[in-house]
């Protein structure tokens, strides 16, 4: 029973994961596509850059509950720690390679926010501040993200939290890597869309 409700879940997750508030919110305050722009990504960072802090920020928040509310979903139906999170990993997909947009996304460090969030919140927010302070210190304040995910599962072990969750979360950040090698390997940030 708890794969078929894993199964329904990871297909929800996916059309929920592919909506782009990044998209939304800069094609309304700027008549632009977000992916045309900087980074040229559909990401919460490329909003905060273009569209303005504000804004980037909100959509960062909105795009970690797409994950979020598919965590909640599984708990409420009973679904263990494993099958939540793979379930709510289809998000990450959709949001990197959203099925509205061409397949043409953002990155998924929002969408796995909301897993963390859920999941290892004090971890994640004391994973934060190192992440940051690479960031900065390599002028690269975008790769932000990269470094907290990767601290994840480190800080979920040495706050003693249950393996089966530690192995969950190490899936989160390979998948991750994976989806964003096929990113950089498929050199997408080069293609110019259509206003």
């Amino acid at each position: 029973m708890e794969v078929y409700k894993t199964v329904i879940l990871a297909i929800a997750a996916y059309f929920i994961g592919s909506i782009s508030f990044s998209y939304i919110f800069s094609k309304k305050l700027t008549g632009k596509d977000i992916r045309n722009l900087k980074v040229k990504n559909s990401g919460a960072f490329n909003v905060f850059l273009t569209v303005g802090p504000l804004v980037g920020i909100i959509v960062g928040l909105l795009d970690a509950c797409k994950t979020l509310l598919i965590i909640l979903i599984a708990q409420a139906c009973g679904l263990d720690i494993v099958h939540s999170i793979v379930a709510a990993s289809f998000g990450i997909i959709g949001h990197c390679f959203p099925v509205y947009y061409n397949f043409y996304g953002g990155k998924g460090a929002g969408s796995v926010i909301g897993i963390l969030i859920y999941f290892i919140p004090v971890e994640l927010l004391i994973c934060m501040i190192p992440a940051a302070m690479i960031g900065f210190m390599i002028h690269r304040p975008g790769t932000t993200p990269v470094f907290f995910i990767l601290f994840s599962p480190i800080a979920a072990y040495l706050s003693r939290k249950p393996a089966i969750l530690i192995n969950s979360l190490i899936y989160i950040t390979l998948l991750t890597a994976i989806l964003n090698a096929i990113i950089y390997l498929t050199k997408r940030d080069r293609k110019v869309f259509a206003e």
